[in-house]
């Protein structure tokens, strides 16, 4: 099977620090450290790893970094509560396949 869609082209994709950090952290130490990763193929398991790799970076690039347990289980927490008002389209539009 064969796409004429170009999947190299990068997309822009807009979420706020809060956002982004428990998203990060969902990946790097909850999916990470899951028994269900083991189930995915490869290329699902590199795909996650990649975007785990992506959310990081631009966590570091925008002032996000390592600091005492305290102090990033508090940003942790901020980040957390952030989301909770983070409007979603709880309407899946996509064809289920």
């Amino acid at each position: 099977m064969t796409t004429t869609d170009d999947l190299t082209k990068e997309v822009e994709l807009k979420l706020s620090i809060g956002h982004l950090l428990v998203v990060w952290e969902v990946l790097a130490n909850k999916l990470a450290d899951s028994a269900v990763l083991d189930t995915y193929a490869e290329e699902e398991r590199r795909a996650i790893w990649a975007l785990e790799d992506l959310a990081e970076a631009s966590l570091g690039a925008n002032g996000i970094a390592p600091r005492p347990k305290e102090e990033w289980d508090q940003l942790i927490r901020a980040a957390r509560e952030h989301v909770k008002h983070i409007p979603i389209d709880s309407e899946d539009s996509w064809p289920v396949l």
